[in-house]
């Protein structure tokens, strides 16, 4: 959206008069404060955001206006909608190219630099510390949780991505660069992990302990232990202990997270167990040299790392920080490393041939520039090594047959992901030769029948580069003729296609099956094999001259290793829907039946491919039930309302029946409850709490837990967890809990009135 400089301009001088005004009249300052936000949030010019983080930044980090506390926790509760709008301005590589022109030009940005975007995230730090201290000491609270809850989930999630640079081509090239961001969002995740979990301080005390969950009440509405705990664990876990586990060494990140682990050895020991186990398994020697650091840098790398390993363990020890199952272990780390240190330093380690090193394998392209330098089409697709000589080959050697046979083996083997980003950068360098200026050809052979005036000896092609090989003319007037009838001809249609029979639709529906769960199947081999790295989603990118915009509002705005669900699940609830089958008709017309059975061919396949794995798959699940939940609850809403004329009216879930849905669901816990372990706890809570609706038959079935000697401590906590946290389904616990507090077996009677004294 175009932006007036005048009006900017303007806006910017009354803004600085404002803020001069607060820093005159200090008394004034937080209401002058609170007034220019809306005109932040709601302005579309960078020029005056890029304005209000300066404000926002001297407010609450260089502390320059002298506020009090209190109100610097109250201008924090304000500033959440702005930092969250600040933080998730896109930045795309049109945008990206246009700010490197203007920078060069002498223009305003029109997106974050790093610099910026740093000052974002250490504003954030002290909002988030500030706000969920204020939350924890005030019931109540429940749309400030919310903001601030999205607006941790923004950083978080920029952790793994390059913002606000865009991604490149390759996923080492992004691993190794922005590492100024990178740094920066590690501090705000160590902030959250210790906000969101227990302190329990190791060995001598310490005079400040700070804030944690420990100085949360018990019994708060909306921070709950549990999941704080969880949260922190899985994000300490899979982002924080990340850089351990690359196949590359990235020194200042790897520096920074050792920095930042004390803390957890000193106050989290139930954290400290993942760190040291992530620490012991790193072995620089074993990591391979990135492409984008030379074989010098590579040693030096590995020297400084193992340096502050063994500097981190060693403090460790010394301080008895390490648990006693590991002592020994770790001891002999410490000894390797001391022993590899004073090896290199007696010689100079820029000498020693080390002929283990390997490179990693080259995953990018050698040609990733998004710029036409040669207008022509072999440079236009040119991936490779512009000097590779595979790039002088002539293909037109080559057999059509061979030619296609190469291509399509080709395609069938490519990574998506590589092939989308390849199609990405020769569609850049296609938009950069149409932007470029007009250019001439000259014609060699042209009809005379064509050639008039001016257009006799030169054509001009404006913002298109021509093919040598359109130059060609035939002076034939049969063929030209021909070539006109063609065109045209109007009366061509395509024949109607062919009406399956309902053999083979299923035969197909089979077919379309069987590739979904091969591609799950692939995608969690894939996910198994790369140390737990997370793929880049293809995401499908929205036009900006759309004509209709509904076009773009769809479900699936990426594709990833889950959607396959969602596409079989949309499918079955909505490609096979019946209204016979919702309102349980037995004699039904054949094509109801026909698509009832692929309905039913379609989940007994989901339901078969969540047995074969239920600890790893309750989320296939979760979202099939949910799914199906919703489209019953819909399509019968709307049935309901039509049929009542009552258009408008709500309609509680519980007046609409979900047979379909409940078919499915008791199917599921029946297969699950025989599965489950005793250490099963986690997953099948999950599937309970998320579950979109429960009734007493569902809940029945825990009863046969609770008997069970080896596994009825997950019945009953099952019954106790929906009790506090389910409402609905209170009274049902309630009552399954009083026929098992009568039962004959001691041990389940009392443990049944043991959870009934709780409630």
């Amino acid at each position: 959206m175009s932006v007036n400089p005048a009006t900017t301009e303007l806006i910017i001088r009354q803004l600085n008069q404002a803020k001069q005004l607060g820093i005159t009249q200090p008394e004034t300052f937080v209401r002058v404060y609170k007034q220019i936000l809306p005109i932040i949030n709601n302005n579309q010019s960078y020029a005056i955001k890029h304005w209000g983080i300066e404000l926002i930044y001297e407010t609450f980090i260089k502390d320059v206006y002298q506020i009090r506390n209190v109100d610097k926790v109250d201008l924090a509760i304000d500033s959440l909608d702005t930092l969250t709008i600040l933080m998730n301005i896109p930045i795309t590589i049109q945008q990206q190219q246009q700010q490197k022109q203007q920078q060069q030009e002498g223009q305003a940005r029109e997106g974050h630099d790093v610099e910026t975007f740093g000052q974002l995230i250490d504003i954030s730090l002290i909002v988030y510390k500030l706000v969920f201290k204020y939350i924890s000491e005030n019931e109540g609270c429940n749309s400030l949780w919310s903001k601030l809850t999205e607006l941790k989930n923004s950083l978080v999630n920029k952790f793994q991505s390059n913002y606000p640079l865009s991604s490149s081509d390759n996923s080492e090239y992004d691993l190794m660069r922005n590492i100024t961001t990178k740094l920066e969002l590690l501090k705000f995740l160590m902030t959250v992990i210790d906000y969101q979990s227990r302190t329990s301080v190791i060995g001598e005390p310490i005079s400040k302990v700070g804030f944690s969950l420990n100085d949360v009440p018990p019994n708060h509405s909306l921070i709950k232990y549990e999941n704080m705990e969880y949260e922190s664990s899985t994000l300490f876990t899979t982002l924080v202990l990340k850089v351990f586990y690359l196949d590359i060494i990235i020194p200042p990140l790897v520096t920074a997270t050792l920095n930042h682990c004390i803390i957890i050895l000193k106050k989290k020991p139930q954290l400290a167990l993942h760190l040291l186990k992530a620490v012991e398994q790193y072995d620089s020697n074993k990591k391979k040299q990135s492409n984008y650091q030379s074989v010098d840098q590579f040693k030096l790398a590995r020297k400084y790392v193992d340096r502050n390993i063994r500097i981190f363990l060693s403090y460790a020890k010394r301080n008895s920080l390490i648990p006693p199952n590991m002592r020994a272990s770790l001891d002999d780390q410490i000894n390797a490393l001391t022993e590899r240190g004073v090896d290199l330093r007696r010689k100079h380690i820029f000498s020693i041939e080390d002929n283990n090193i390997k490179k990693r394998p080259f995953e990018g392209f050698h040609n990733p520039s998004k710029k036409l330098k040669i207008m022509d089409y072999k440079h236009l697709y040119t991936l490779n090594d512009p000097n590779d000589k595979l790039n002088g080959f002539d293909f037109s050697t080559v057999p059509p047959q061979t030619c296609a046979r190469v291509v399509v083996n080709a395609l069938q083997k490519a990574s998506v992901s590589r092939l989308t980003k390849a199609l990405e950068i020769v569609s850049e360098r296609y938009k950069d030769a149409l932007t470029q200026a007009t250019i001439e050809v000259k014609q060699e052979k042209i009809d005379p029948s064509f050639a008039n005036g001016a257009n006799a000896a030169v054509i001009t092609v404006k913002k298109e580069s021509t093919n040598e090989y359109d130059n060609d003319y035939e002076d034939d007037d049969d063929e030209d003729d021909y070539d006109d009838e063609e065109r045209e001809d109007p009366s061509f249609s395509l024949a109607p296609p062919k009406e399956l029979s309902f053999n083979d639709k299923k035969t197909h529906i089979s077919i379309i099956i069987d590739n979904f769960f091969k591609l799950a199947k692939i995608n969690n081999i894939d996910a198994n094999t790369s140390n737990g790295m997370k793929k880049p989603e293809i995401k499908l990118e929205q036009s900006d001259d759309s004509i209709n915009k509904d076009l773009t509002d769809v479900a699936i705005k990426s594709f990833n290793k889950d959607t396959w669900v969602l596409l079989l699940t949309r499918l079955a609830t909505r490609g096979m829907r019946t209204v016979a089958e919702e309102d349980g008709i037995v004699d039904k017309v054949p094509d109801d039946q026909n698509k009832e059975d692929m309905g039913a061919m379609i989940r007994d396949a989901i339901f078969k491919f969540f047995i074969e794995n239920i600890h790893e798959r309750v989320d296939v699940v979760i979202e099939w039930l949910n799914e199906e939940w919703f489209s019953e609850q819909t399509f019968q809403q709307n049935r309901k309302q039509q049929k009542d004329n009552a258009n408008g009216t709500k309609i509680l879930a519980s007046q609409v029946s979900t047979p379909v849905y409940y078919k499915w669901a008791n199917k599921v816990l029946d297969s699950m409850i025989n599965y489950l372990e005793p250490n099963d706890k986690r997953i099948f809570l999950r599937l309970l709490s998320d579950l979109p609706m429960l009734n007493e038959e569902m809940l029945q079935k825990i009863k046969s837990l609770c008997f069970d000697p080896g596994r009825s401590s997950i019945g009953f906590l099952a019954l106790q967890f929906l009790s506090m946290y389910r409402p609905p389904v209170k009274a049902i616990c309630v009552k399954i809990l009083q026929e098992l507090s009568e039962s004959d077996q001691e041990d389940v009677k009392e443990e049944a009135k043991r959870k009934l004294s709780r409630l």
